[in-house]
């Protein structure tokens, strides 16, 4: 504010403002023109006035007269004068120090607001409140309602209800507010609720906790330690025992709150597979035994009988007696010596049995009788139903040779490419014919110096297709697959000249088919699949004399990766095989060519069913019908069929299940070798 000193005379401050009674008038007069009672103008003058004219309304007027304040009044005493020149100067200093009115401003009352003005929380959880004044925050219940900072940062309490924030205005602890807080209630839940366990097994339990920020859980077991364990993580393990036993997981943030799940431990179980099988003498079968438990899966094995009864490894390997009868294999478990498995074994007077190993695994491989009575096993893949084929060179170019006097087999000349799925033919003059199953490429394996040499090549690459030694010494080739896809095409291959030949086409493009030989000297060509993965149900005969196919009956089934197998009576038993590709559908039904008819018609069904089986003729005029799909029931077991009452009996079956495998009837004395399928080097011998 302006500093005057007030030493001075007011006299001296009146002469600053040339207001003492010598000073002549510096006041001019202001003319109004004011309306009168009635809206008549009246001129009205107004007396000097320096600072400050002062309005003044008269009564019952709608006149203002301007009055001179009375320090500039003339007629008024010095003293008056005087005096309210002083209280004007006081007036003006104390305004000019910031005292003395509002300059027209009004105060307004305090009104505290609070946000959010309502929260729901968890127990333990924050919330953050605001107010729009300066404000003391506090809990209205204390610290059992919780906690606040002094920047309203609110934590619940680990309980349950409904509290209160308070907001006090720090200029008026009579002004507040209050937010109503809704802690929530701890609630906890498991999933699952109930579970059915094997002995031993375990499981992973989950706990979830609502309405607290702690959601921690402490885990037990209501029977305590006979009813398993379980870790601080929920993962419980069943105990060796069987029952019924409860999980219970409790908040920590809330001890009476829990959650419980109901554990049915099963009886311990111990199965045999296969729980039964029909062995010839001296069968060997490997059984294989599951315990529902992981504490101790292992299992003693013993044969119910003694050794009256048959022998059995430690691994489950058992060799039939030499006699034939009813016996038991059985599995006692480890675990519970209480509980065991039993797989029932018939023996009967034929069947195969264990002979010698190849000296390599094959699957899709060939095996053709020679004149000597020896076998000669070539090429195939050595990883074909393990999922190595795309990841290895599995198919094989490599020989062996199996003696059936010493049960043995010996490796032989190499081909001269690798070959699966491809065909061998035996030659009237000894040597083999080796078609396909790589590219158009042939050649023939000489038994005298155990060699392959080249030959004359196909006109196109084959595998899957068919080879078959007519009666003037020829080899008709017909179908199979190319790059391109099925083919109808055929040709034959002349021993004499080393050369392949076209011969006449098929009606439908074929592989995965089968080709017999009949007695009147034709060949049956019968089913397999085309290029769009159809299973065929329609046949042709090809004619040696005119060189051409022609149709003939359409069998019952469509089928593929079947068997065909002339009889005695010469006509065509065909059994099995793939149905539906697409779905995986294998067959059991059989039917028989009448080739007198050229028909048709349904005969006894399997026992099992099978596709990329094998069916050999026996020398009483049976057929035997062994093996199938890999890893299927019917892939161990073996069946005759009777020609004359047209049905399947079972018979000693395979120590292993085959598939894609390869058998021969070995002559004079009539057994048959099969080798190899299923990526195995295993064989075995039926008799």
């Amino acid at each position: 504010m302006p500093t005057f000193p007030f030493r001075k005379s007011a006299q001296a401050f009146s002469h600053f403002l040339r207001l003492d009674n010598n000073s002549p008038r510096r006041a001019y007069s202001a003319h109004h023109l004011l309306p009168r009672k009635g809206g008549v103008p009246r001129e009205v003058t107004s007396k000097p006035s320096l600072l400050i004219q002062t309005p003044r309304r008269t009564r019952d007027s709608r006149f203002v007269i301007y009055s001179l304040p009375p320090w500039a009044d003339k007629e008024a005493p010095m003293n008056t004068r005087i005096g309210a020149l002083v209280l004007l100067v006081l007036l003006v200093v104390l305004t000019g120090c910031g005292g003395g009115g509002t300059e027209g401003r009004t105060t307004n009352p305090i009104v505290v607001l609070i946000s959010p003005s309502t929260a729901d929380l968890n127990q333990g959880a924050s919330q953050s409140f605001t107010a729009n004044v300066a404000v003391n925050w506090t809990v209205q219940e204390g610290a059992a309602g919780g906690s606040i900072t002094n920047a309203g940062v609110y934590t619940a309490p680990n309980k349950s209800g409904t509290f209160h924030v308070i907001a006090i205005s720090q200029a008026d602890t009579s002004k507040l507010a209050t937010a109503m807080v809704n802690v929530a209630a701890v609630g906890i839940s498991l999933n699952p609720i109930g579970v059915t366990l094997d002995v031993g097994n375990q499981f992973p339990f989950v706990a979830t906790v609502t309405g607290t920020v702690n959601t921690s859980v402490s885990w037990a077991i209501q029977e305590g330690a006979s009813g398993g364990n379980i870790t601080n993580l929920g993962l419980y393990t069943a105990p060796g025992t069987d029952g019924t036993f409860h999980v219970i997981a409790t908040s920590q943030a809330d001890t009476t709150q829990k959650g419980i799940a109901t554990v049915t431990v099963a009886p311990l179980m111990v199965s045999v597979t296969p729980p039964s099988n029909v062995l010839g003498l001296l069968g060997v079968r490997d059984f294989i035994a599951t315990v529902n438990t992981s504490l101790n899966a292992t299992v003693t094995w013993s044969v119910q009988e003694g050794a009256a009864g048959g022998a059995i490894t430690t691994g489950g390997q058992y060799t039939a007696p030499n006699t034939t009868g009813s016996f038991h294999v059985v599995a006692t478990s480890v675990q519970d010596h209480t509980k065991n498995g039993i797989g029932n074994v018939t023996v009967v007077g034929s069947g195969f049995r264990p002979t010698g190993d190849m000296n390599a695994v094959r699957t899709g491989h060939t095996a053709t009788l020679l004149q000597s009575g020896k076998v000669l096993i070539a090429g195939g893949d050595g990883c074909f139903f393990f999922g190595y084929y795309y990841y290895g060179n599995c198919p094989l170019d490599s020989a062996e040779i199996y003696d059936a006097g010493t049960d043995t087999f010996s490796t032989t000349g190499k081909m001269s490419v690798t070959r699966d799925f491809h065909t061998a033919t035996l030659l009237k003059n000894g040597k083999v014919l080796i078609t396909g199953g790589h590219d158009a490429s042939a050649e023939l394996y000489d038994p005298t110096s155990e060699t392959f040499a080249a030959t004359g090549s196909m006109s196109v690459g084959r595998n899957s297709h068919t080879a078959t030694l007519l009666a003037s010494g020829k080899v008709l080739i017909a179908g199979g697959q190319s790059v391109s896809g099925a083919l109808a095409t055929a040709e034959l291959y002349d021993p004499t000249t080393g050369t392949f030949a076209v011969t006449g086409t098929m009606a439908a493009s074929r592989t995965s088919h089968t080709a017999t030989l009949l007695a009147n000297g034709k060949v049956l060509i019968a089913g397999g699949s085309n290029s769009a993965g159809a299973t065929l149900a329609t046949t042709e005969v090809y004619d040696p004399n005119s060189g051409t196919f022609a149709a003939t009956g359409t069998m019952a089934a469509s089928r593929t990766s079947h068997t065909a197998t002339l009889l005695a009576n010469g006509n065509v038993l065909i059994t099995g095989g793939i149905g539906d590709i697409a779905n995986g559908v294998s067959l059991s039904s059989a039917e028989v060519y009448d080739v007198v008819a050229g028909s048709f018609s349904a005969t006894g069904t399997m026992i099992a069913v099978r596709d990329s089986h094998f069916a050999i003729l026996l020398a009483n005029g049976t057929v035997l019908v062994a093996g199938g799909s890999f890893g299927s029931t019917g892939g161990f077991t073996a069946e005759l069929y009777n020609t004359g009452n047209g049905t399947f009996t079972e018979t000693g079956g395979m120590e292993t299940s085959r598939a894609l495998a390869a058998a021969v009837l070995l002559l004079p004395d009539g057994r048959v070798l099969v080798s190899g399928g299923s990526d195995t080097n295993s064989a075995e011998l039926y008799k």
